[in-house]
């Protein structure tokens, strides 16, 4: 057994990126942080705990240059800075090809295999052949409409239809993240924006869909179908960056269905909005397993995004770092538990 400690590198660091860092600098041992880069100006060149904001002093220093990052030749790259894969796949590509693992939150990755079966299938191909493991996950996709509820299945004794909901409080959320989902428009902009993809919403039930009718072995009828319902604010809204004003949209209700045999199978339902209480919705996370033994579960309130997303990263890597070579799903590898020491005992 080789001692030389893990080594890891931070690619993208952005709200959940750095929150990523400051659980590995803060709260995380046994492995080694070899870089970190970022497309942020006014970070390249100063430390990485000034950037993120972490308590435990580092040498690191960031950078901004992808190649630079691979001479570091770490084992594993938590890679944060996109949803879409027609946004990160050069990138992917670069990752494995140099030989390193990666897990990343891009919600088009979790489940690609259906949105782009050609690129999943030469992201896999590749990194077989460099000996690499390519996970996508997070809250959601990744955890609970995904490993949670697929846990949750071990329960059922069959499966008569799937419900889930998630209620958000995305007030904490960057400006752009909320023009990306569609915070911040009349209702004809809103609608238009989703006409033309320019608005985005949520990114990734689909992906959550496939995975779980794959992994308890349905076929779906049809690709996912998906519906978009506007909230708009009804006076002035406060944002750290200023206001949304009444008649735009403060959020936005999606809905997402996978259809088995002509009926309803999965139906999963998000909620986003700036001030969901004061519109009378409770910030929760719960979904129903219907069957002669049904699972009903509700997580009271819900997981906030970025810091579990940002959790479900670190304490994955692990399990990516011992699973085979390839591009995998969270149904592939076993679920992610917390740890606090990456010492070569966690790994086979």
């Amino acid at each position: 057994m080789v001692d030389t400690p893990i080594r890891i590198a931070l690619c993208g660091l952005g709200s959940i990126g750095s929150a990523a860092a400051r659980i590995l600098l803060d709260q995380r041992s046994g492995f080694e942080l070899v870089g970190a880069i970022t497309k942020q100006d006014d970070a390249i060149g100063l430390h990485l705990h000034d950037v993120v904001g972490a308590a435990t002093a580092t040498d690191v220093t960031v950078g901004s240059e992808l190649g630079d990052l691979l001479t570091q030749q770490p084992d594993l790259v938590v890679y944060c800075t996109g949803s879409f894969l027609g946004v990160v796949r050069d990138d992917l590509h670069r990752i494995v090809d140099a030989g390193s693992s990666l897990v990343s939150p891009c919600e088009e990755l979790a489940f690609p295999f259906s949105r782009d079966p050609d690129f999943a299938a030469a992201l896999d191909q590749r990194a077989r052949s460099a000996g690499a493991t390519v996970l996508g996950t997070g809250v959601n996709p990744g955890f609970i409409f995904d490993s949670l509820l697929l846990a949750a299945t071990g329960s059922a004794q069959d499966i008569r239809a799937i419900r889930g909901r998630r209620v958000v409080d995305v007030s904490g959320f960057a400006e752009n993240i909320h023009r990306r989902l569609g915070i911040g428009f009349t209702a004809d902009e809103f609608e238009r924006g989703h006409a033309d993809g320019s608005i985005a919403g949520h990114v990734g039930f689909p992906e959550s869909i496939q995975l779980v009718a794959e992994r308890i072995g349905v076929t779906l009828d049809e690709p996912v179908t998906e519906t978009f319902v506007p909230l708009l604010a009804t006076e002035l809204v406060d944002t750290p960056y200023g206001g949304v004003a009444a008649g735009r949209t403060e959020g936005f209700t999606q809905r997402a269905t996978g259809m088995v045999s002509g009926e309803p199978f999965v139906e999963l339902e998000l909620l986003l909005h700036l001030r969901p209480r004061h519109a009378g919705y409770e910030t929760n996370d719960s979904f129903s397993i219907d069957g002669s033994h049904p699972v009903n579960l509700e997580l009271n309130p819900g997981m906030d995004a970025i810091p579990s997303t940002s959790a479900q990263l670190v304490n994955s890597i692990p399990g990516v770092l011992n699973a085979a070579p390839g591009l995998l799903t969270v149904k592939d590898i076993p679920t992610a538990t917390f740890w606090t020491d990456l010492t070569r005992k966690l790994l086979r």
